[in-house]
């Protein structure tokens, strides 16, 4: 069963396929990993996606996707960071490198640092509680419906100063997009190009009104910013620019909170004696159960990286223009980096896992958000629910990038 420490045996190398979407519906994922970091840290992989492109190699070991991460000069994100070419949009922050990357970054860097992130508490916290207070007494709801999507999504759109009224809209817009390679969001290119478009009409449309009547939000900040290009000179984004960084900020703003919360509770509960140590002193031991969560689940499990002059990486030459997929996933279960790394430990310290990046120029943005949205929601959800108890199977995405619940249905005595 996924989550439990029973031993599940790695499937042999010919039939581990990880440019398979559906292979990460699979229980023994892991285990194929683990095959890989003993047998083929440097896996050729065929690309099994819709539609396909060539042949990447898969990096599974910690001390490689480290130096890929950081090694920016040698391996660039452009021009694209996931294994789908086909989700490109434009000159999306994601897809760019230094120093071009650095200009941009630094427009909302100050957004998302510690200190700005910790004024944001109460904030966040009072959606938390707004979300759950009509769940008690409800007896059965889904988590993921109710709780764990809709928490970032308010979260990021109060940051882009996205109205109330329009988070279904978007939250439906992402799904489309950015959920691409689930076979349940079998959408043809053309209808996901539409979306994207859609989503920067949508951008556009935003700005212009934030430069007629600027607001205390990231959209304001993207519309007045200024880069400063090669040669010196400053010059404000284009419409197309921050429209890309809205549609971004949207997509990565949600996806590791919203997942972590999720495979936080099936965690715990899988795992009762750990829900224990947690619930027995919540406040102490949050802030490592979080890092564990991240570490042990990876809901972002791979970005790719495209190789920018011939190279070497442990010994396998790789040659200009090779796609490179780091899959953080593997490198979070490395044994080599982790003592017992199959074993869930809420306490788990020192943990220097690599659920947001592994350095570099790339390292997630929003790592600071992102954990302190995933803290609150434990422990605003335990708070009244401390009987929560998962009832039957998560229903997981079928994804290459994303280890995502769909949908987890939990039950509760209400208190």
């Amino acid at each position: 069963m996924w989550y439990t420490a029973v031993v599940i045996e790695a499937p042999p190398l010919d039939e581990i396929a990880l440019g398979d979407p559906t292979f990460f519906l699979r229980d023994d994922v892991d285990a194929a990993f683990a095959r890989l970091r003993a047998e083929s840290p440097i896996h050729r992989t065929r690309d099994l996606g819709e539609p396909a492109g060539p042949d990447f190699w898969s990096v599974t070991r910690y001390d490689d996707v480290r130096a890929v991460s950081r090694e920016f000069a040698a391996y660039h994100n452009a021009p694209n960071m996931v294994i789908e070419d086909y989700q490109r949009s434009g000159n999306s922050i994601l897809h760019l490198d230094p120093p071009e990357h650095t200009r941009l970054r630094l427009i909302v860097n100050k957004g998302f640092t510690p200190r700005m992130v910790d004024r944001m508490v109460d904030e966040v916290r009072a959606r938390a509680i707004a979300l759950l207070d009509p769940l008690v007494g409800s007896g059965e709801f889904d988590l993921v419906d109710a709780f764990a999507v809709q928490l970032p999504l308010q979260v990021i759109c109060g940051l882009l100063g996205v109205p109330d009224s329009d988070e279904p809209w978007l939250l439906s817009c992402l799904v489309r997009t950015f959920g691409v390679s689930d076979p349940a969001n079998n959408l043809p290119i053309s209808e996901r190009v539409r979306v994207m478009e859609e989503l920067g009409a949508y951008a556009h449309e935003l700005g212009r009104l934030r430069l007629e009547d600027p607001r205390d939000d990231l959209t304001t900040v993207l519309v007045n910013a200024e880069v400063e290009d090669e040669h010196g000179e400053r010059h404000r984004l284009m419409p197309g620019d921050y429209a890309r960084f809205f549609s971004t900020l949207a997509a990565a703003g949600s996806e590791t909170s919203r997942n972590g919360i999720a495979h936080g509770v099936w965690l715990l509960d899988q795992h009762p004696e750990q829900r224990a140590i947690l619930l027995a002193d919540a406040e102490r031991v949050l802030p490592t159960a979080v890092e564990e969560i991240v570490r042990f689940a990876s809901p972002v499990m791979h970005m790719r990286r495209n190789v920018a002059r011939d190279t070497e990486l442990a010994g396998q030459p790789l040659a200009e223009g090779d796609r490179v997929v780091i899959w953080y996933r593997s490198a979070n279960h490395d044994e080599s980096a982790f003592d017992a790394p199959a074993r869930f430990d809420v306490t788990r310290s020192p943990n220097d896992h690599l659920g947001y990046g592994a350095g570099g120029p790339h390292f997630c943005l929003g790592a600071h958000l992102a954990r302190m949205e995933i803290r609150i929601a434990l422990d605003e959800l335990y708070r009244r629910f401390r009987d929560v108890a998962v009832r039957g199977t998560p229903e997981r995405l079928a994804m290459r990038q994303i280890n995502g619940i769909k949908h987890l249905p939990v039950a509760t005595g209400g208190g």
